[in-house]
């Protein structure tokens, strides 16, 4: 099943940021999109429920070095 949600990530400061975190959340299996804004703290990730689940992508935000 197809899911679309919206994270609130702090730190985020410029256009490197966003390329670091869309990077990180995409190389997860099942992440099929993931658009990081650093103006509104945003991350928008389109994902398949079966294969991953909020709490990981929250964790390669984490990992790669953001509030998530």
């Amino acid at each position: 099943m197809v899911e679309t949600a919206t994270l609130d990530v702090r730190g985020m400061h410029c256009g490197g940021c966003e390329r670091t975190v869309r990077e990180a959340v995409s190389a997860i299996p099942g992440v099929r999109r993931c658009v990081a804004e650093h103006i509104g703290d945003e991350v928008e990730v389109v994902f398949d429920a079966e294969l991953v689940g909020l709490e990981q992508i929250r964790q390669a935000i984490v990992a790669a070095g953001f509030d998530a």
